[in-house]
């Protein structure tokens, strides 16, 4: 009997272990998690290939004037790698911007969606006009180049 329980309690702690976890931000903010995945989860875009996420059209120079000061928004979850990167790579090279977290700010959570409805991935960013999906260095440079 005593092994039957001992067998019973290893295998339920083996499946307790390999259970995923998902967390998504409602339409209010509230973090939610969970065992099961559900459409309503934020995807983290990995860097691959996120250089022909950008728009060629918006990169082009339309005027070669002198560039302003960038103009940079990015919409981030605290616990997204990604996010952090981006935010690293703004502060290395010395670039203003205005974070907004979207699981603490629901306005912030609506304003991301209505920004790119279809993304629900982290971070978006918004650098002088230009929507990128994600973080690339390469993407962010050639953004702040227009």
């Amino acid at each position: 009997m005593n092994q039957s329980l001992i067998l019973l309690f290893a295998l339920t702690f083996t499946f307790s272990v390999q259970a995923e976890g998902y967390k998504w931000t409602d339409a209010n903010g509230k973090s939610h998690f969970s065992s099961s995945k559900s459409d309503h989860l934020a995807l983290i875009e990995t860097p691959n290939d996120l250089e022909d996420k950008v728009s060629k059209s918006d990169l082009s120079d339309k005027n070669n004037q002198p560039a302003a000061a960038p103009q940079v928004d990015i919409y981030v979850t605290s616990w997204c790698p990604y996010c952090k990167k981006a935010m690293a790579f703004l502060h290395k090279n010395n670039i203003a911007f205005n974070v907004y977290d979207i699981e603490q700010d629901i306005d912030a959570a609506t304003r991301k969606k209505t920004l790119d409805p279809g993304y629900s991935g982290i971070p978006l960013a918004v650098v002088n006009g230009v929507t990128i999906r994600g973080f690339s260095d390469a993407a962010y440079q050639q953004a702040l180049a227009k």
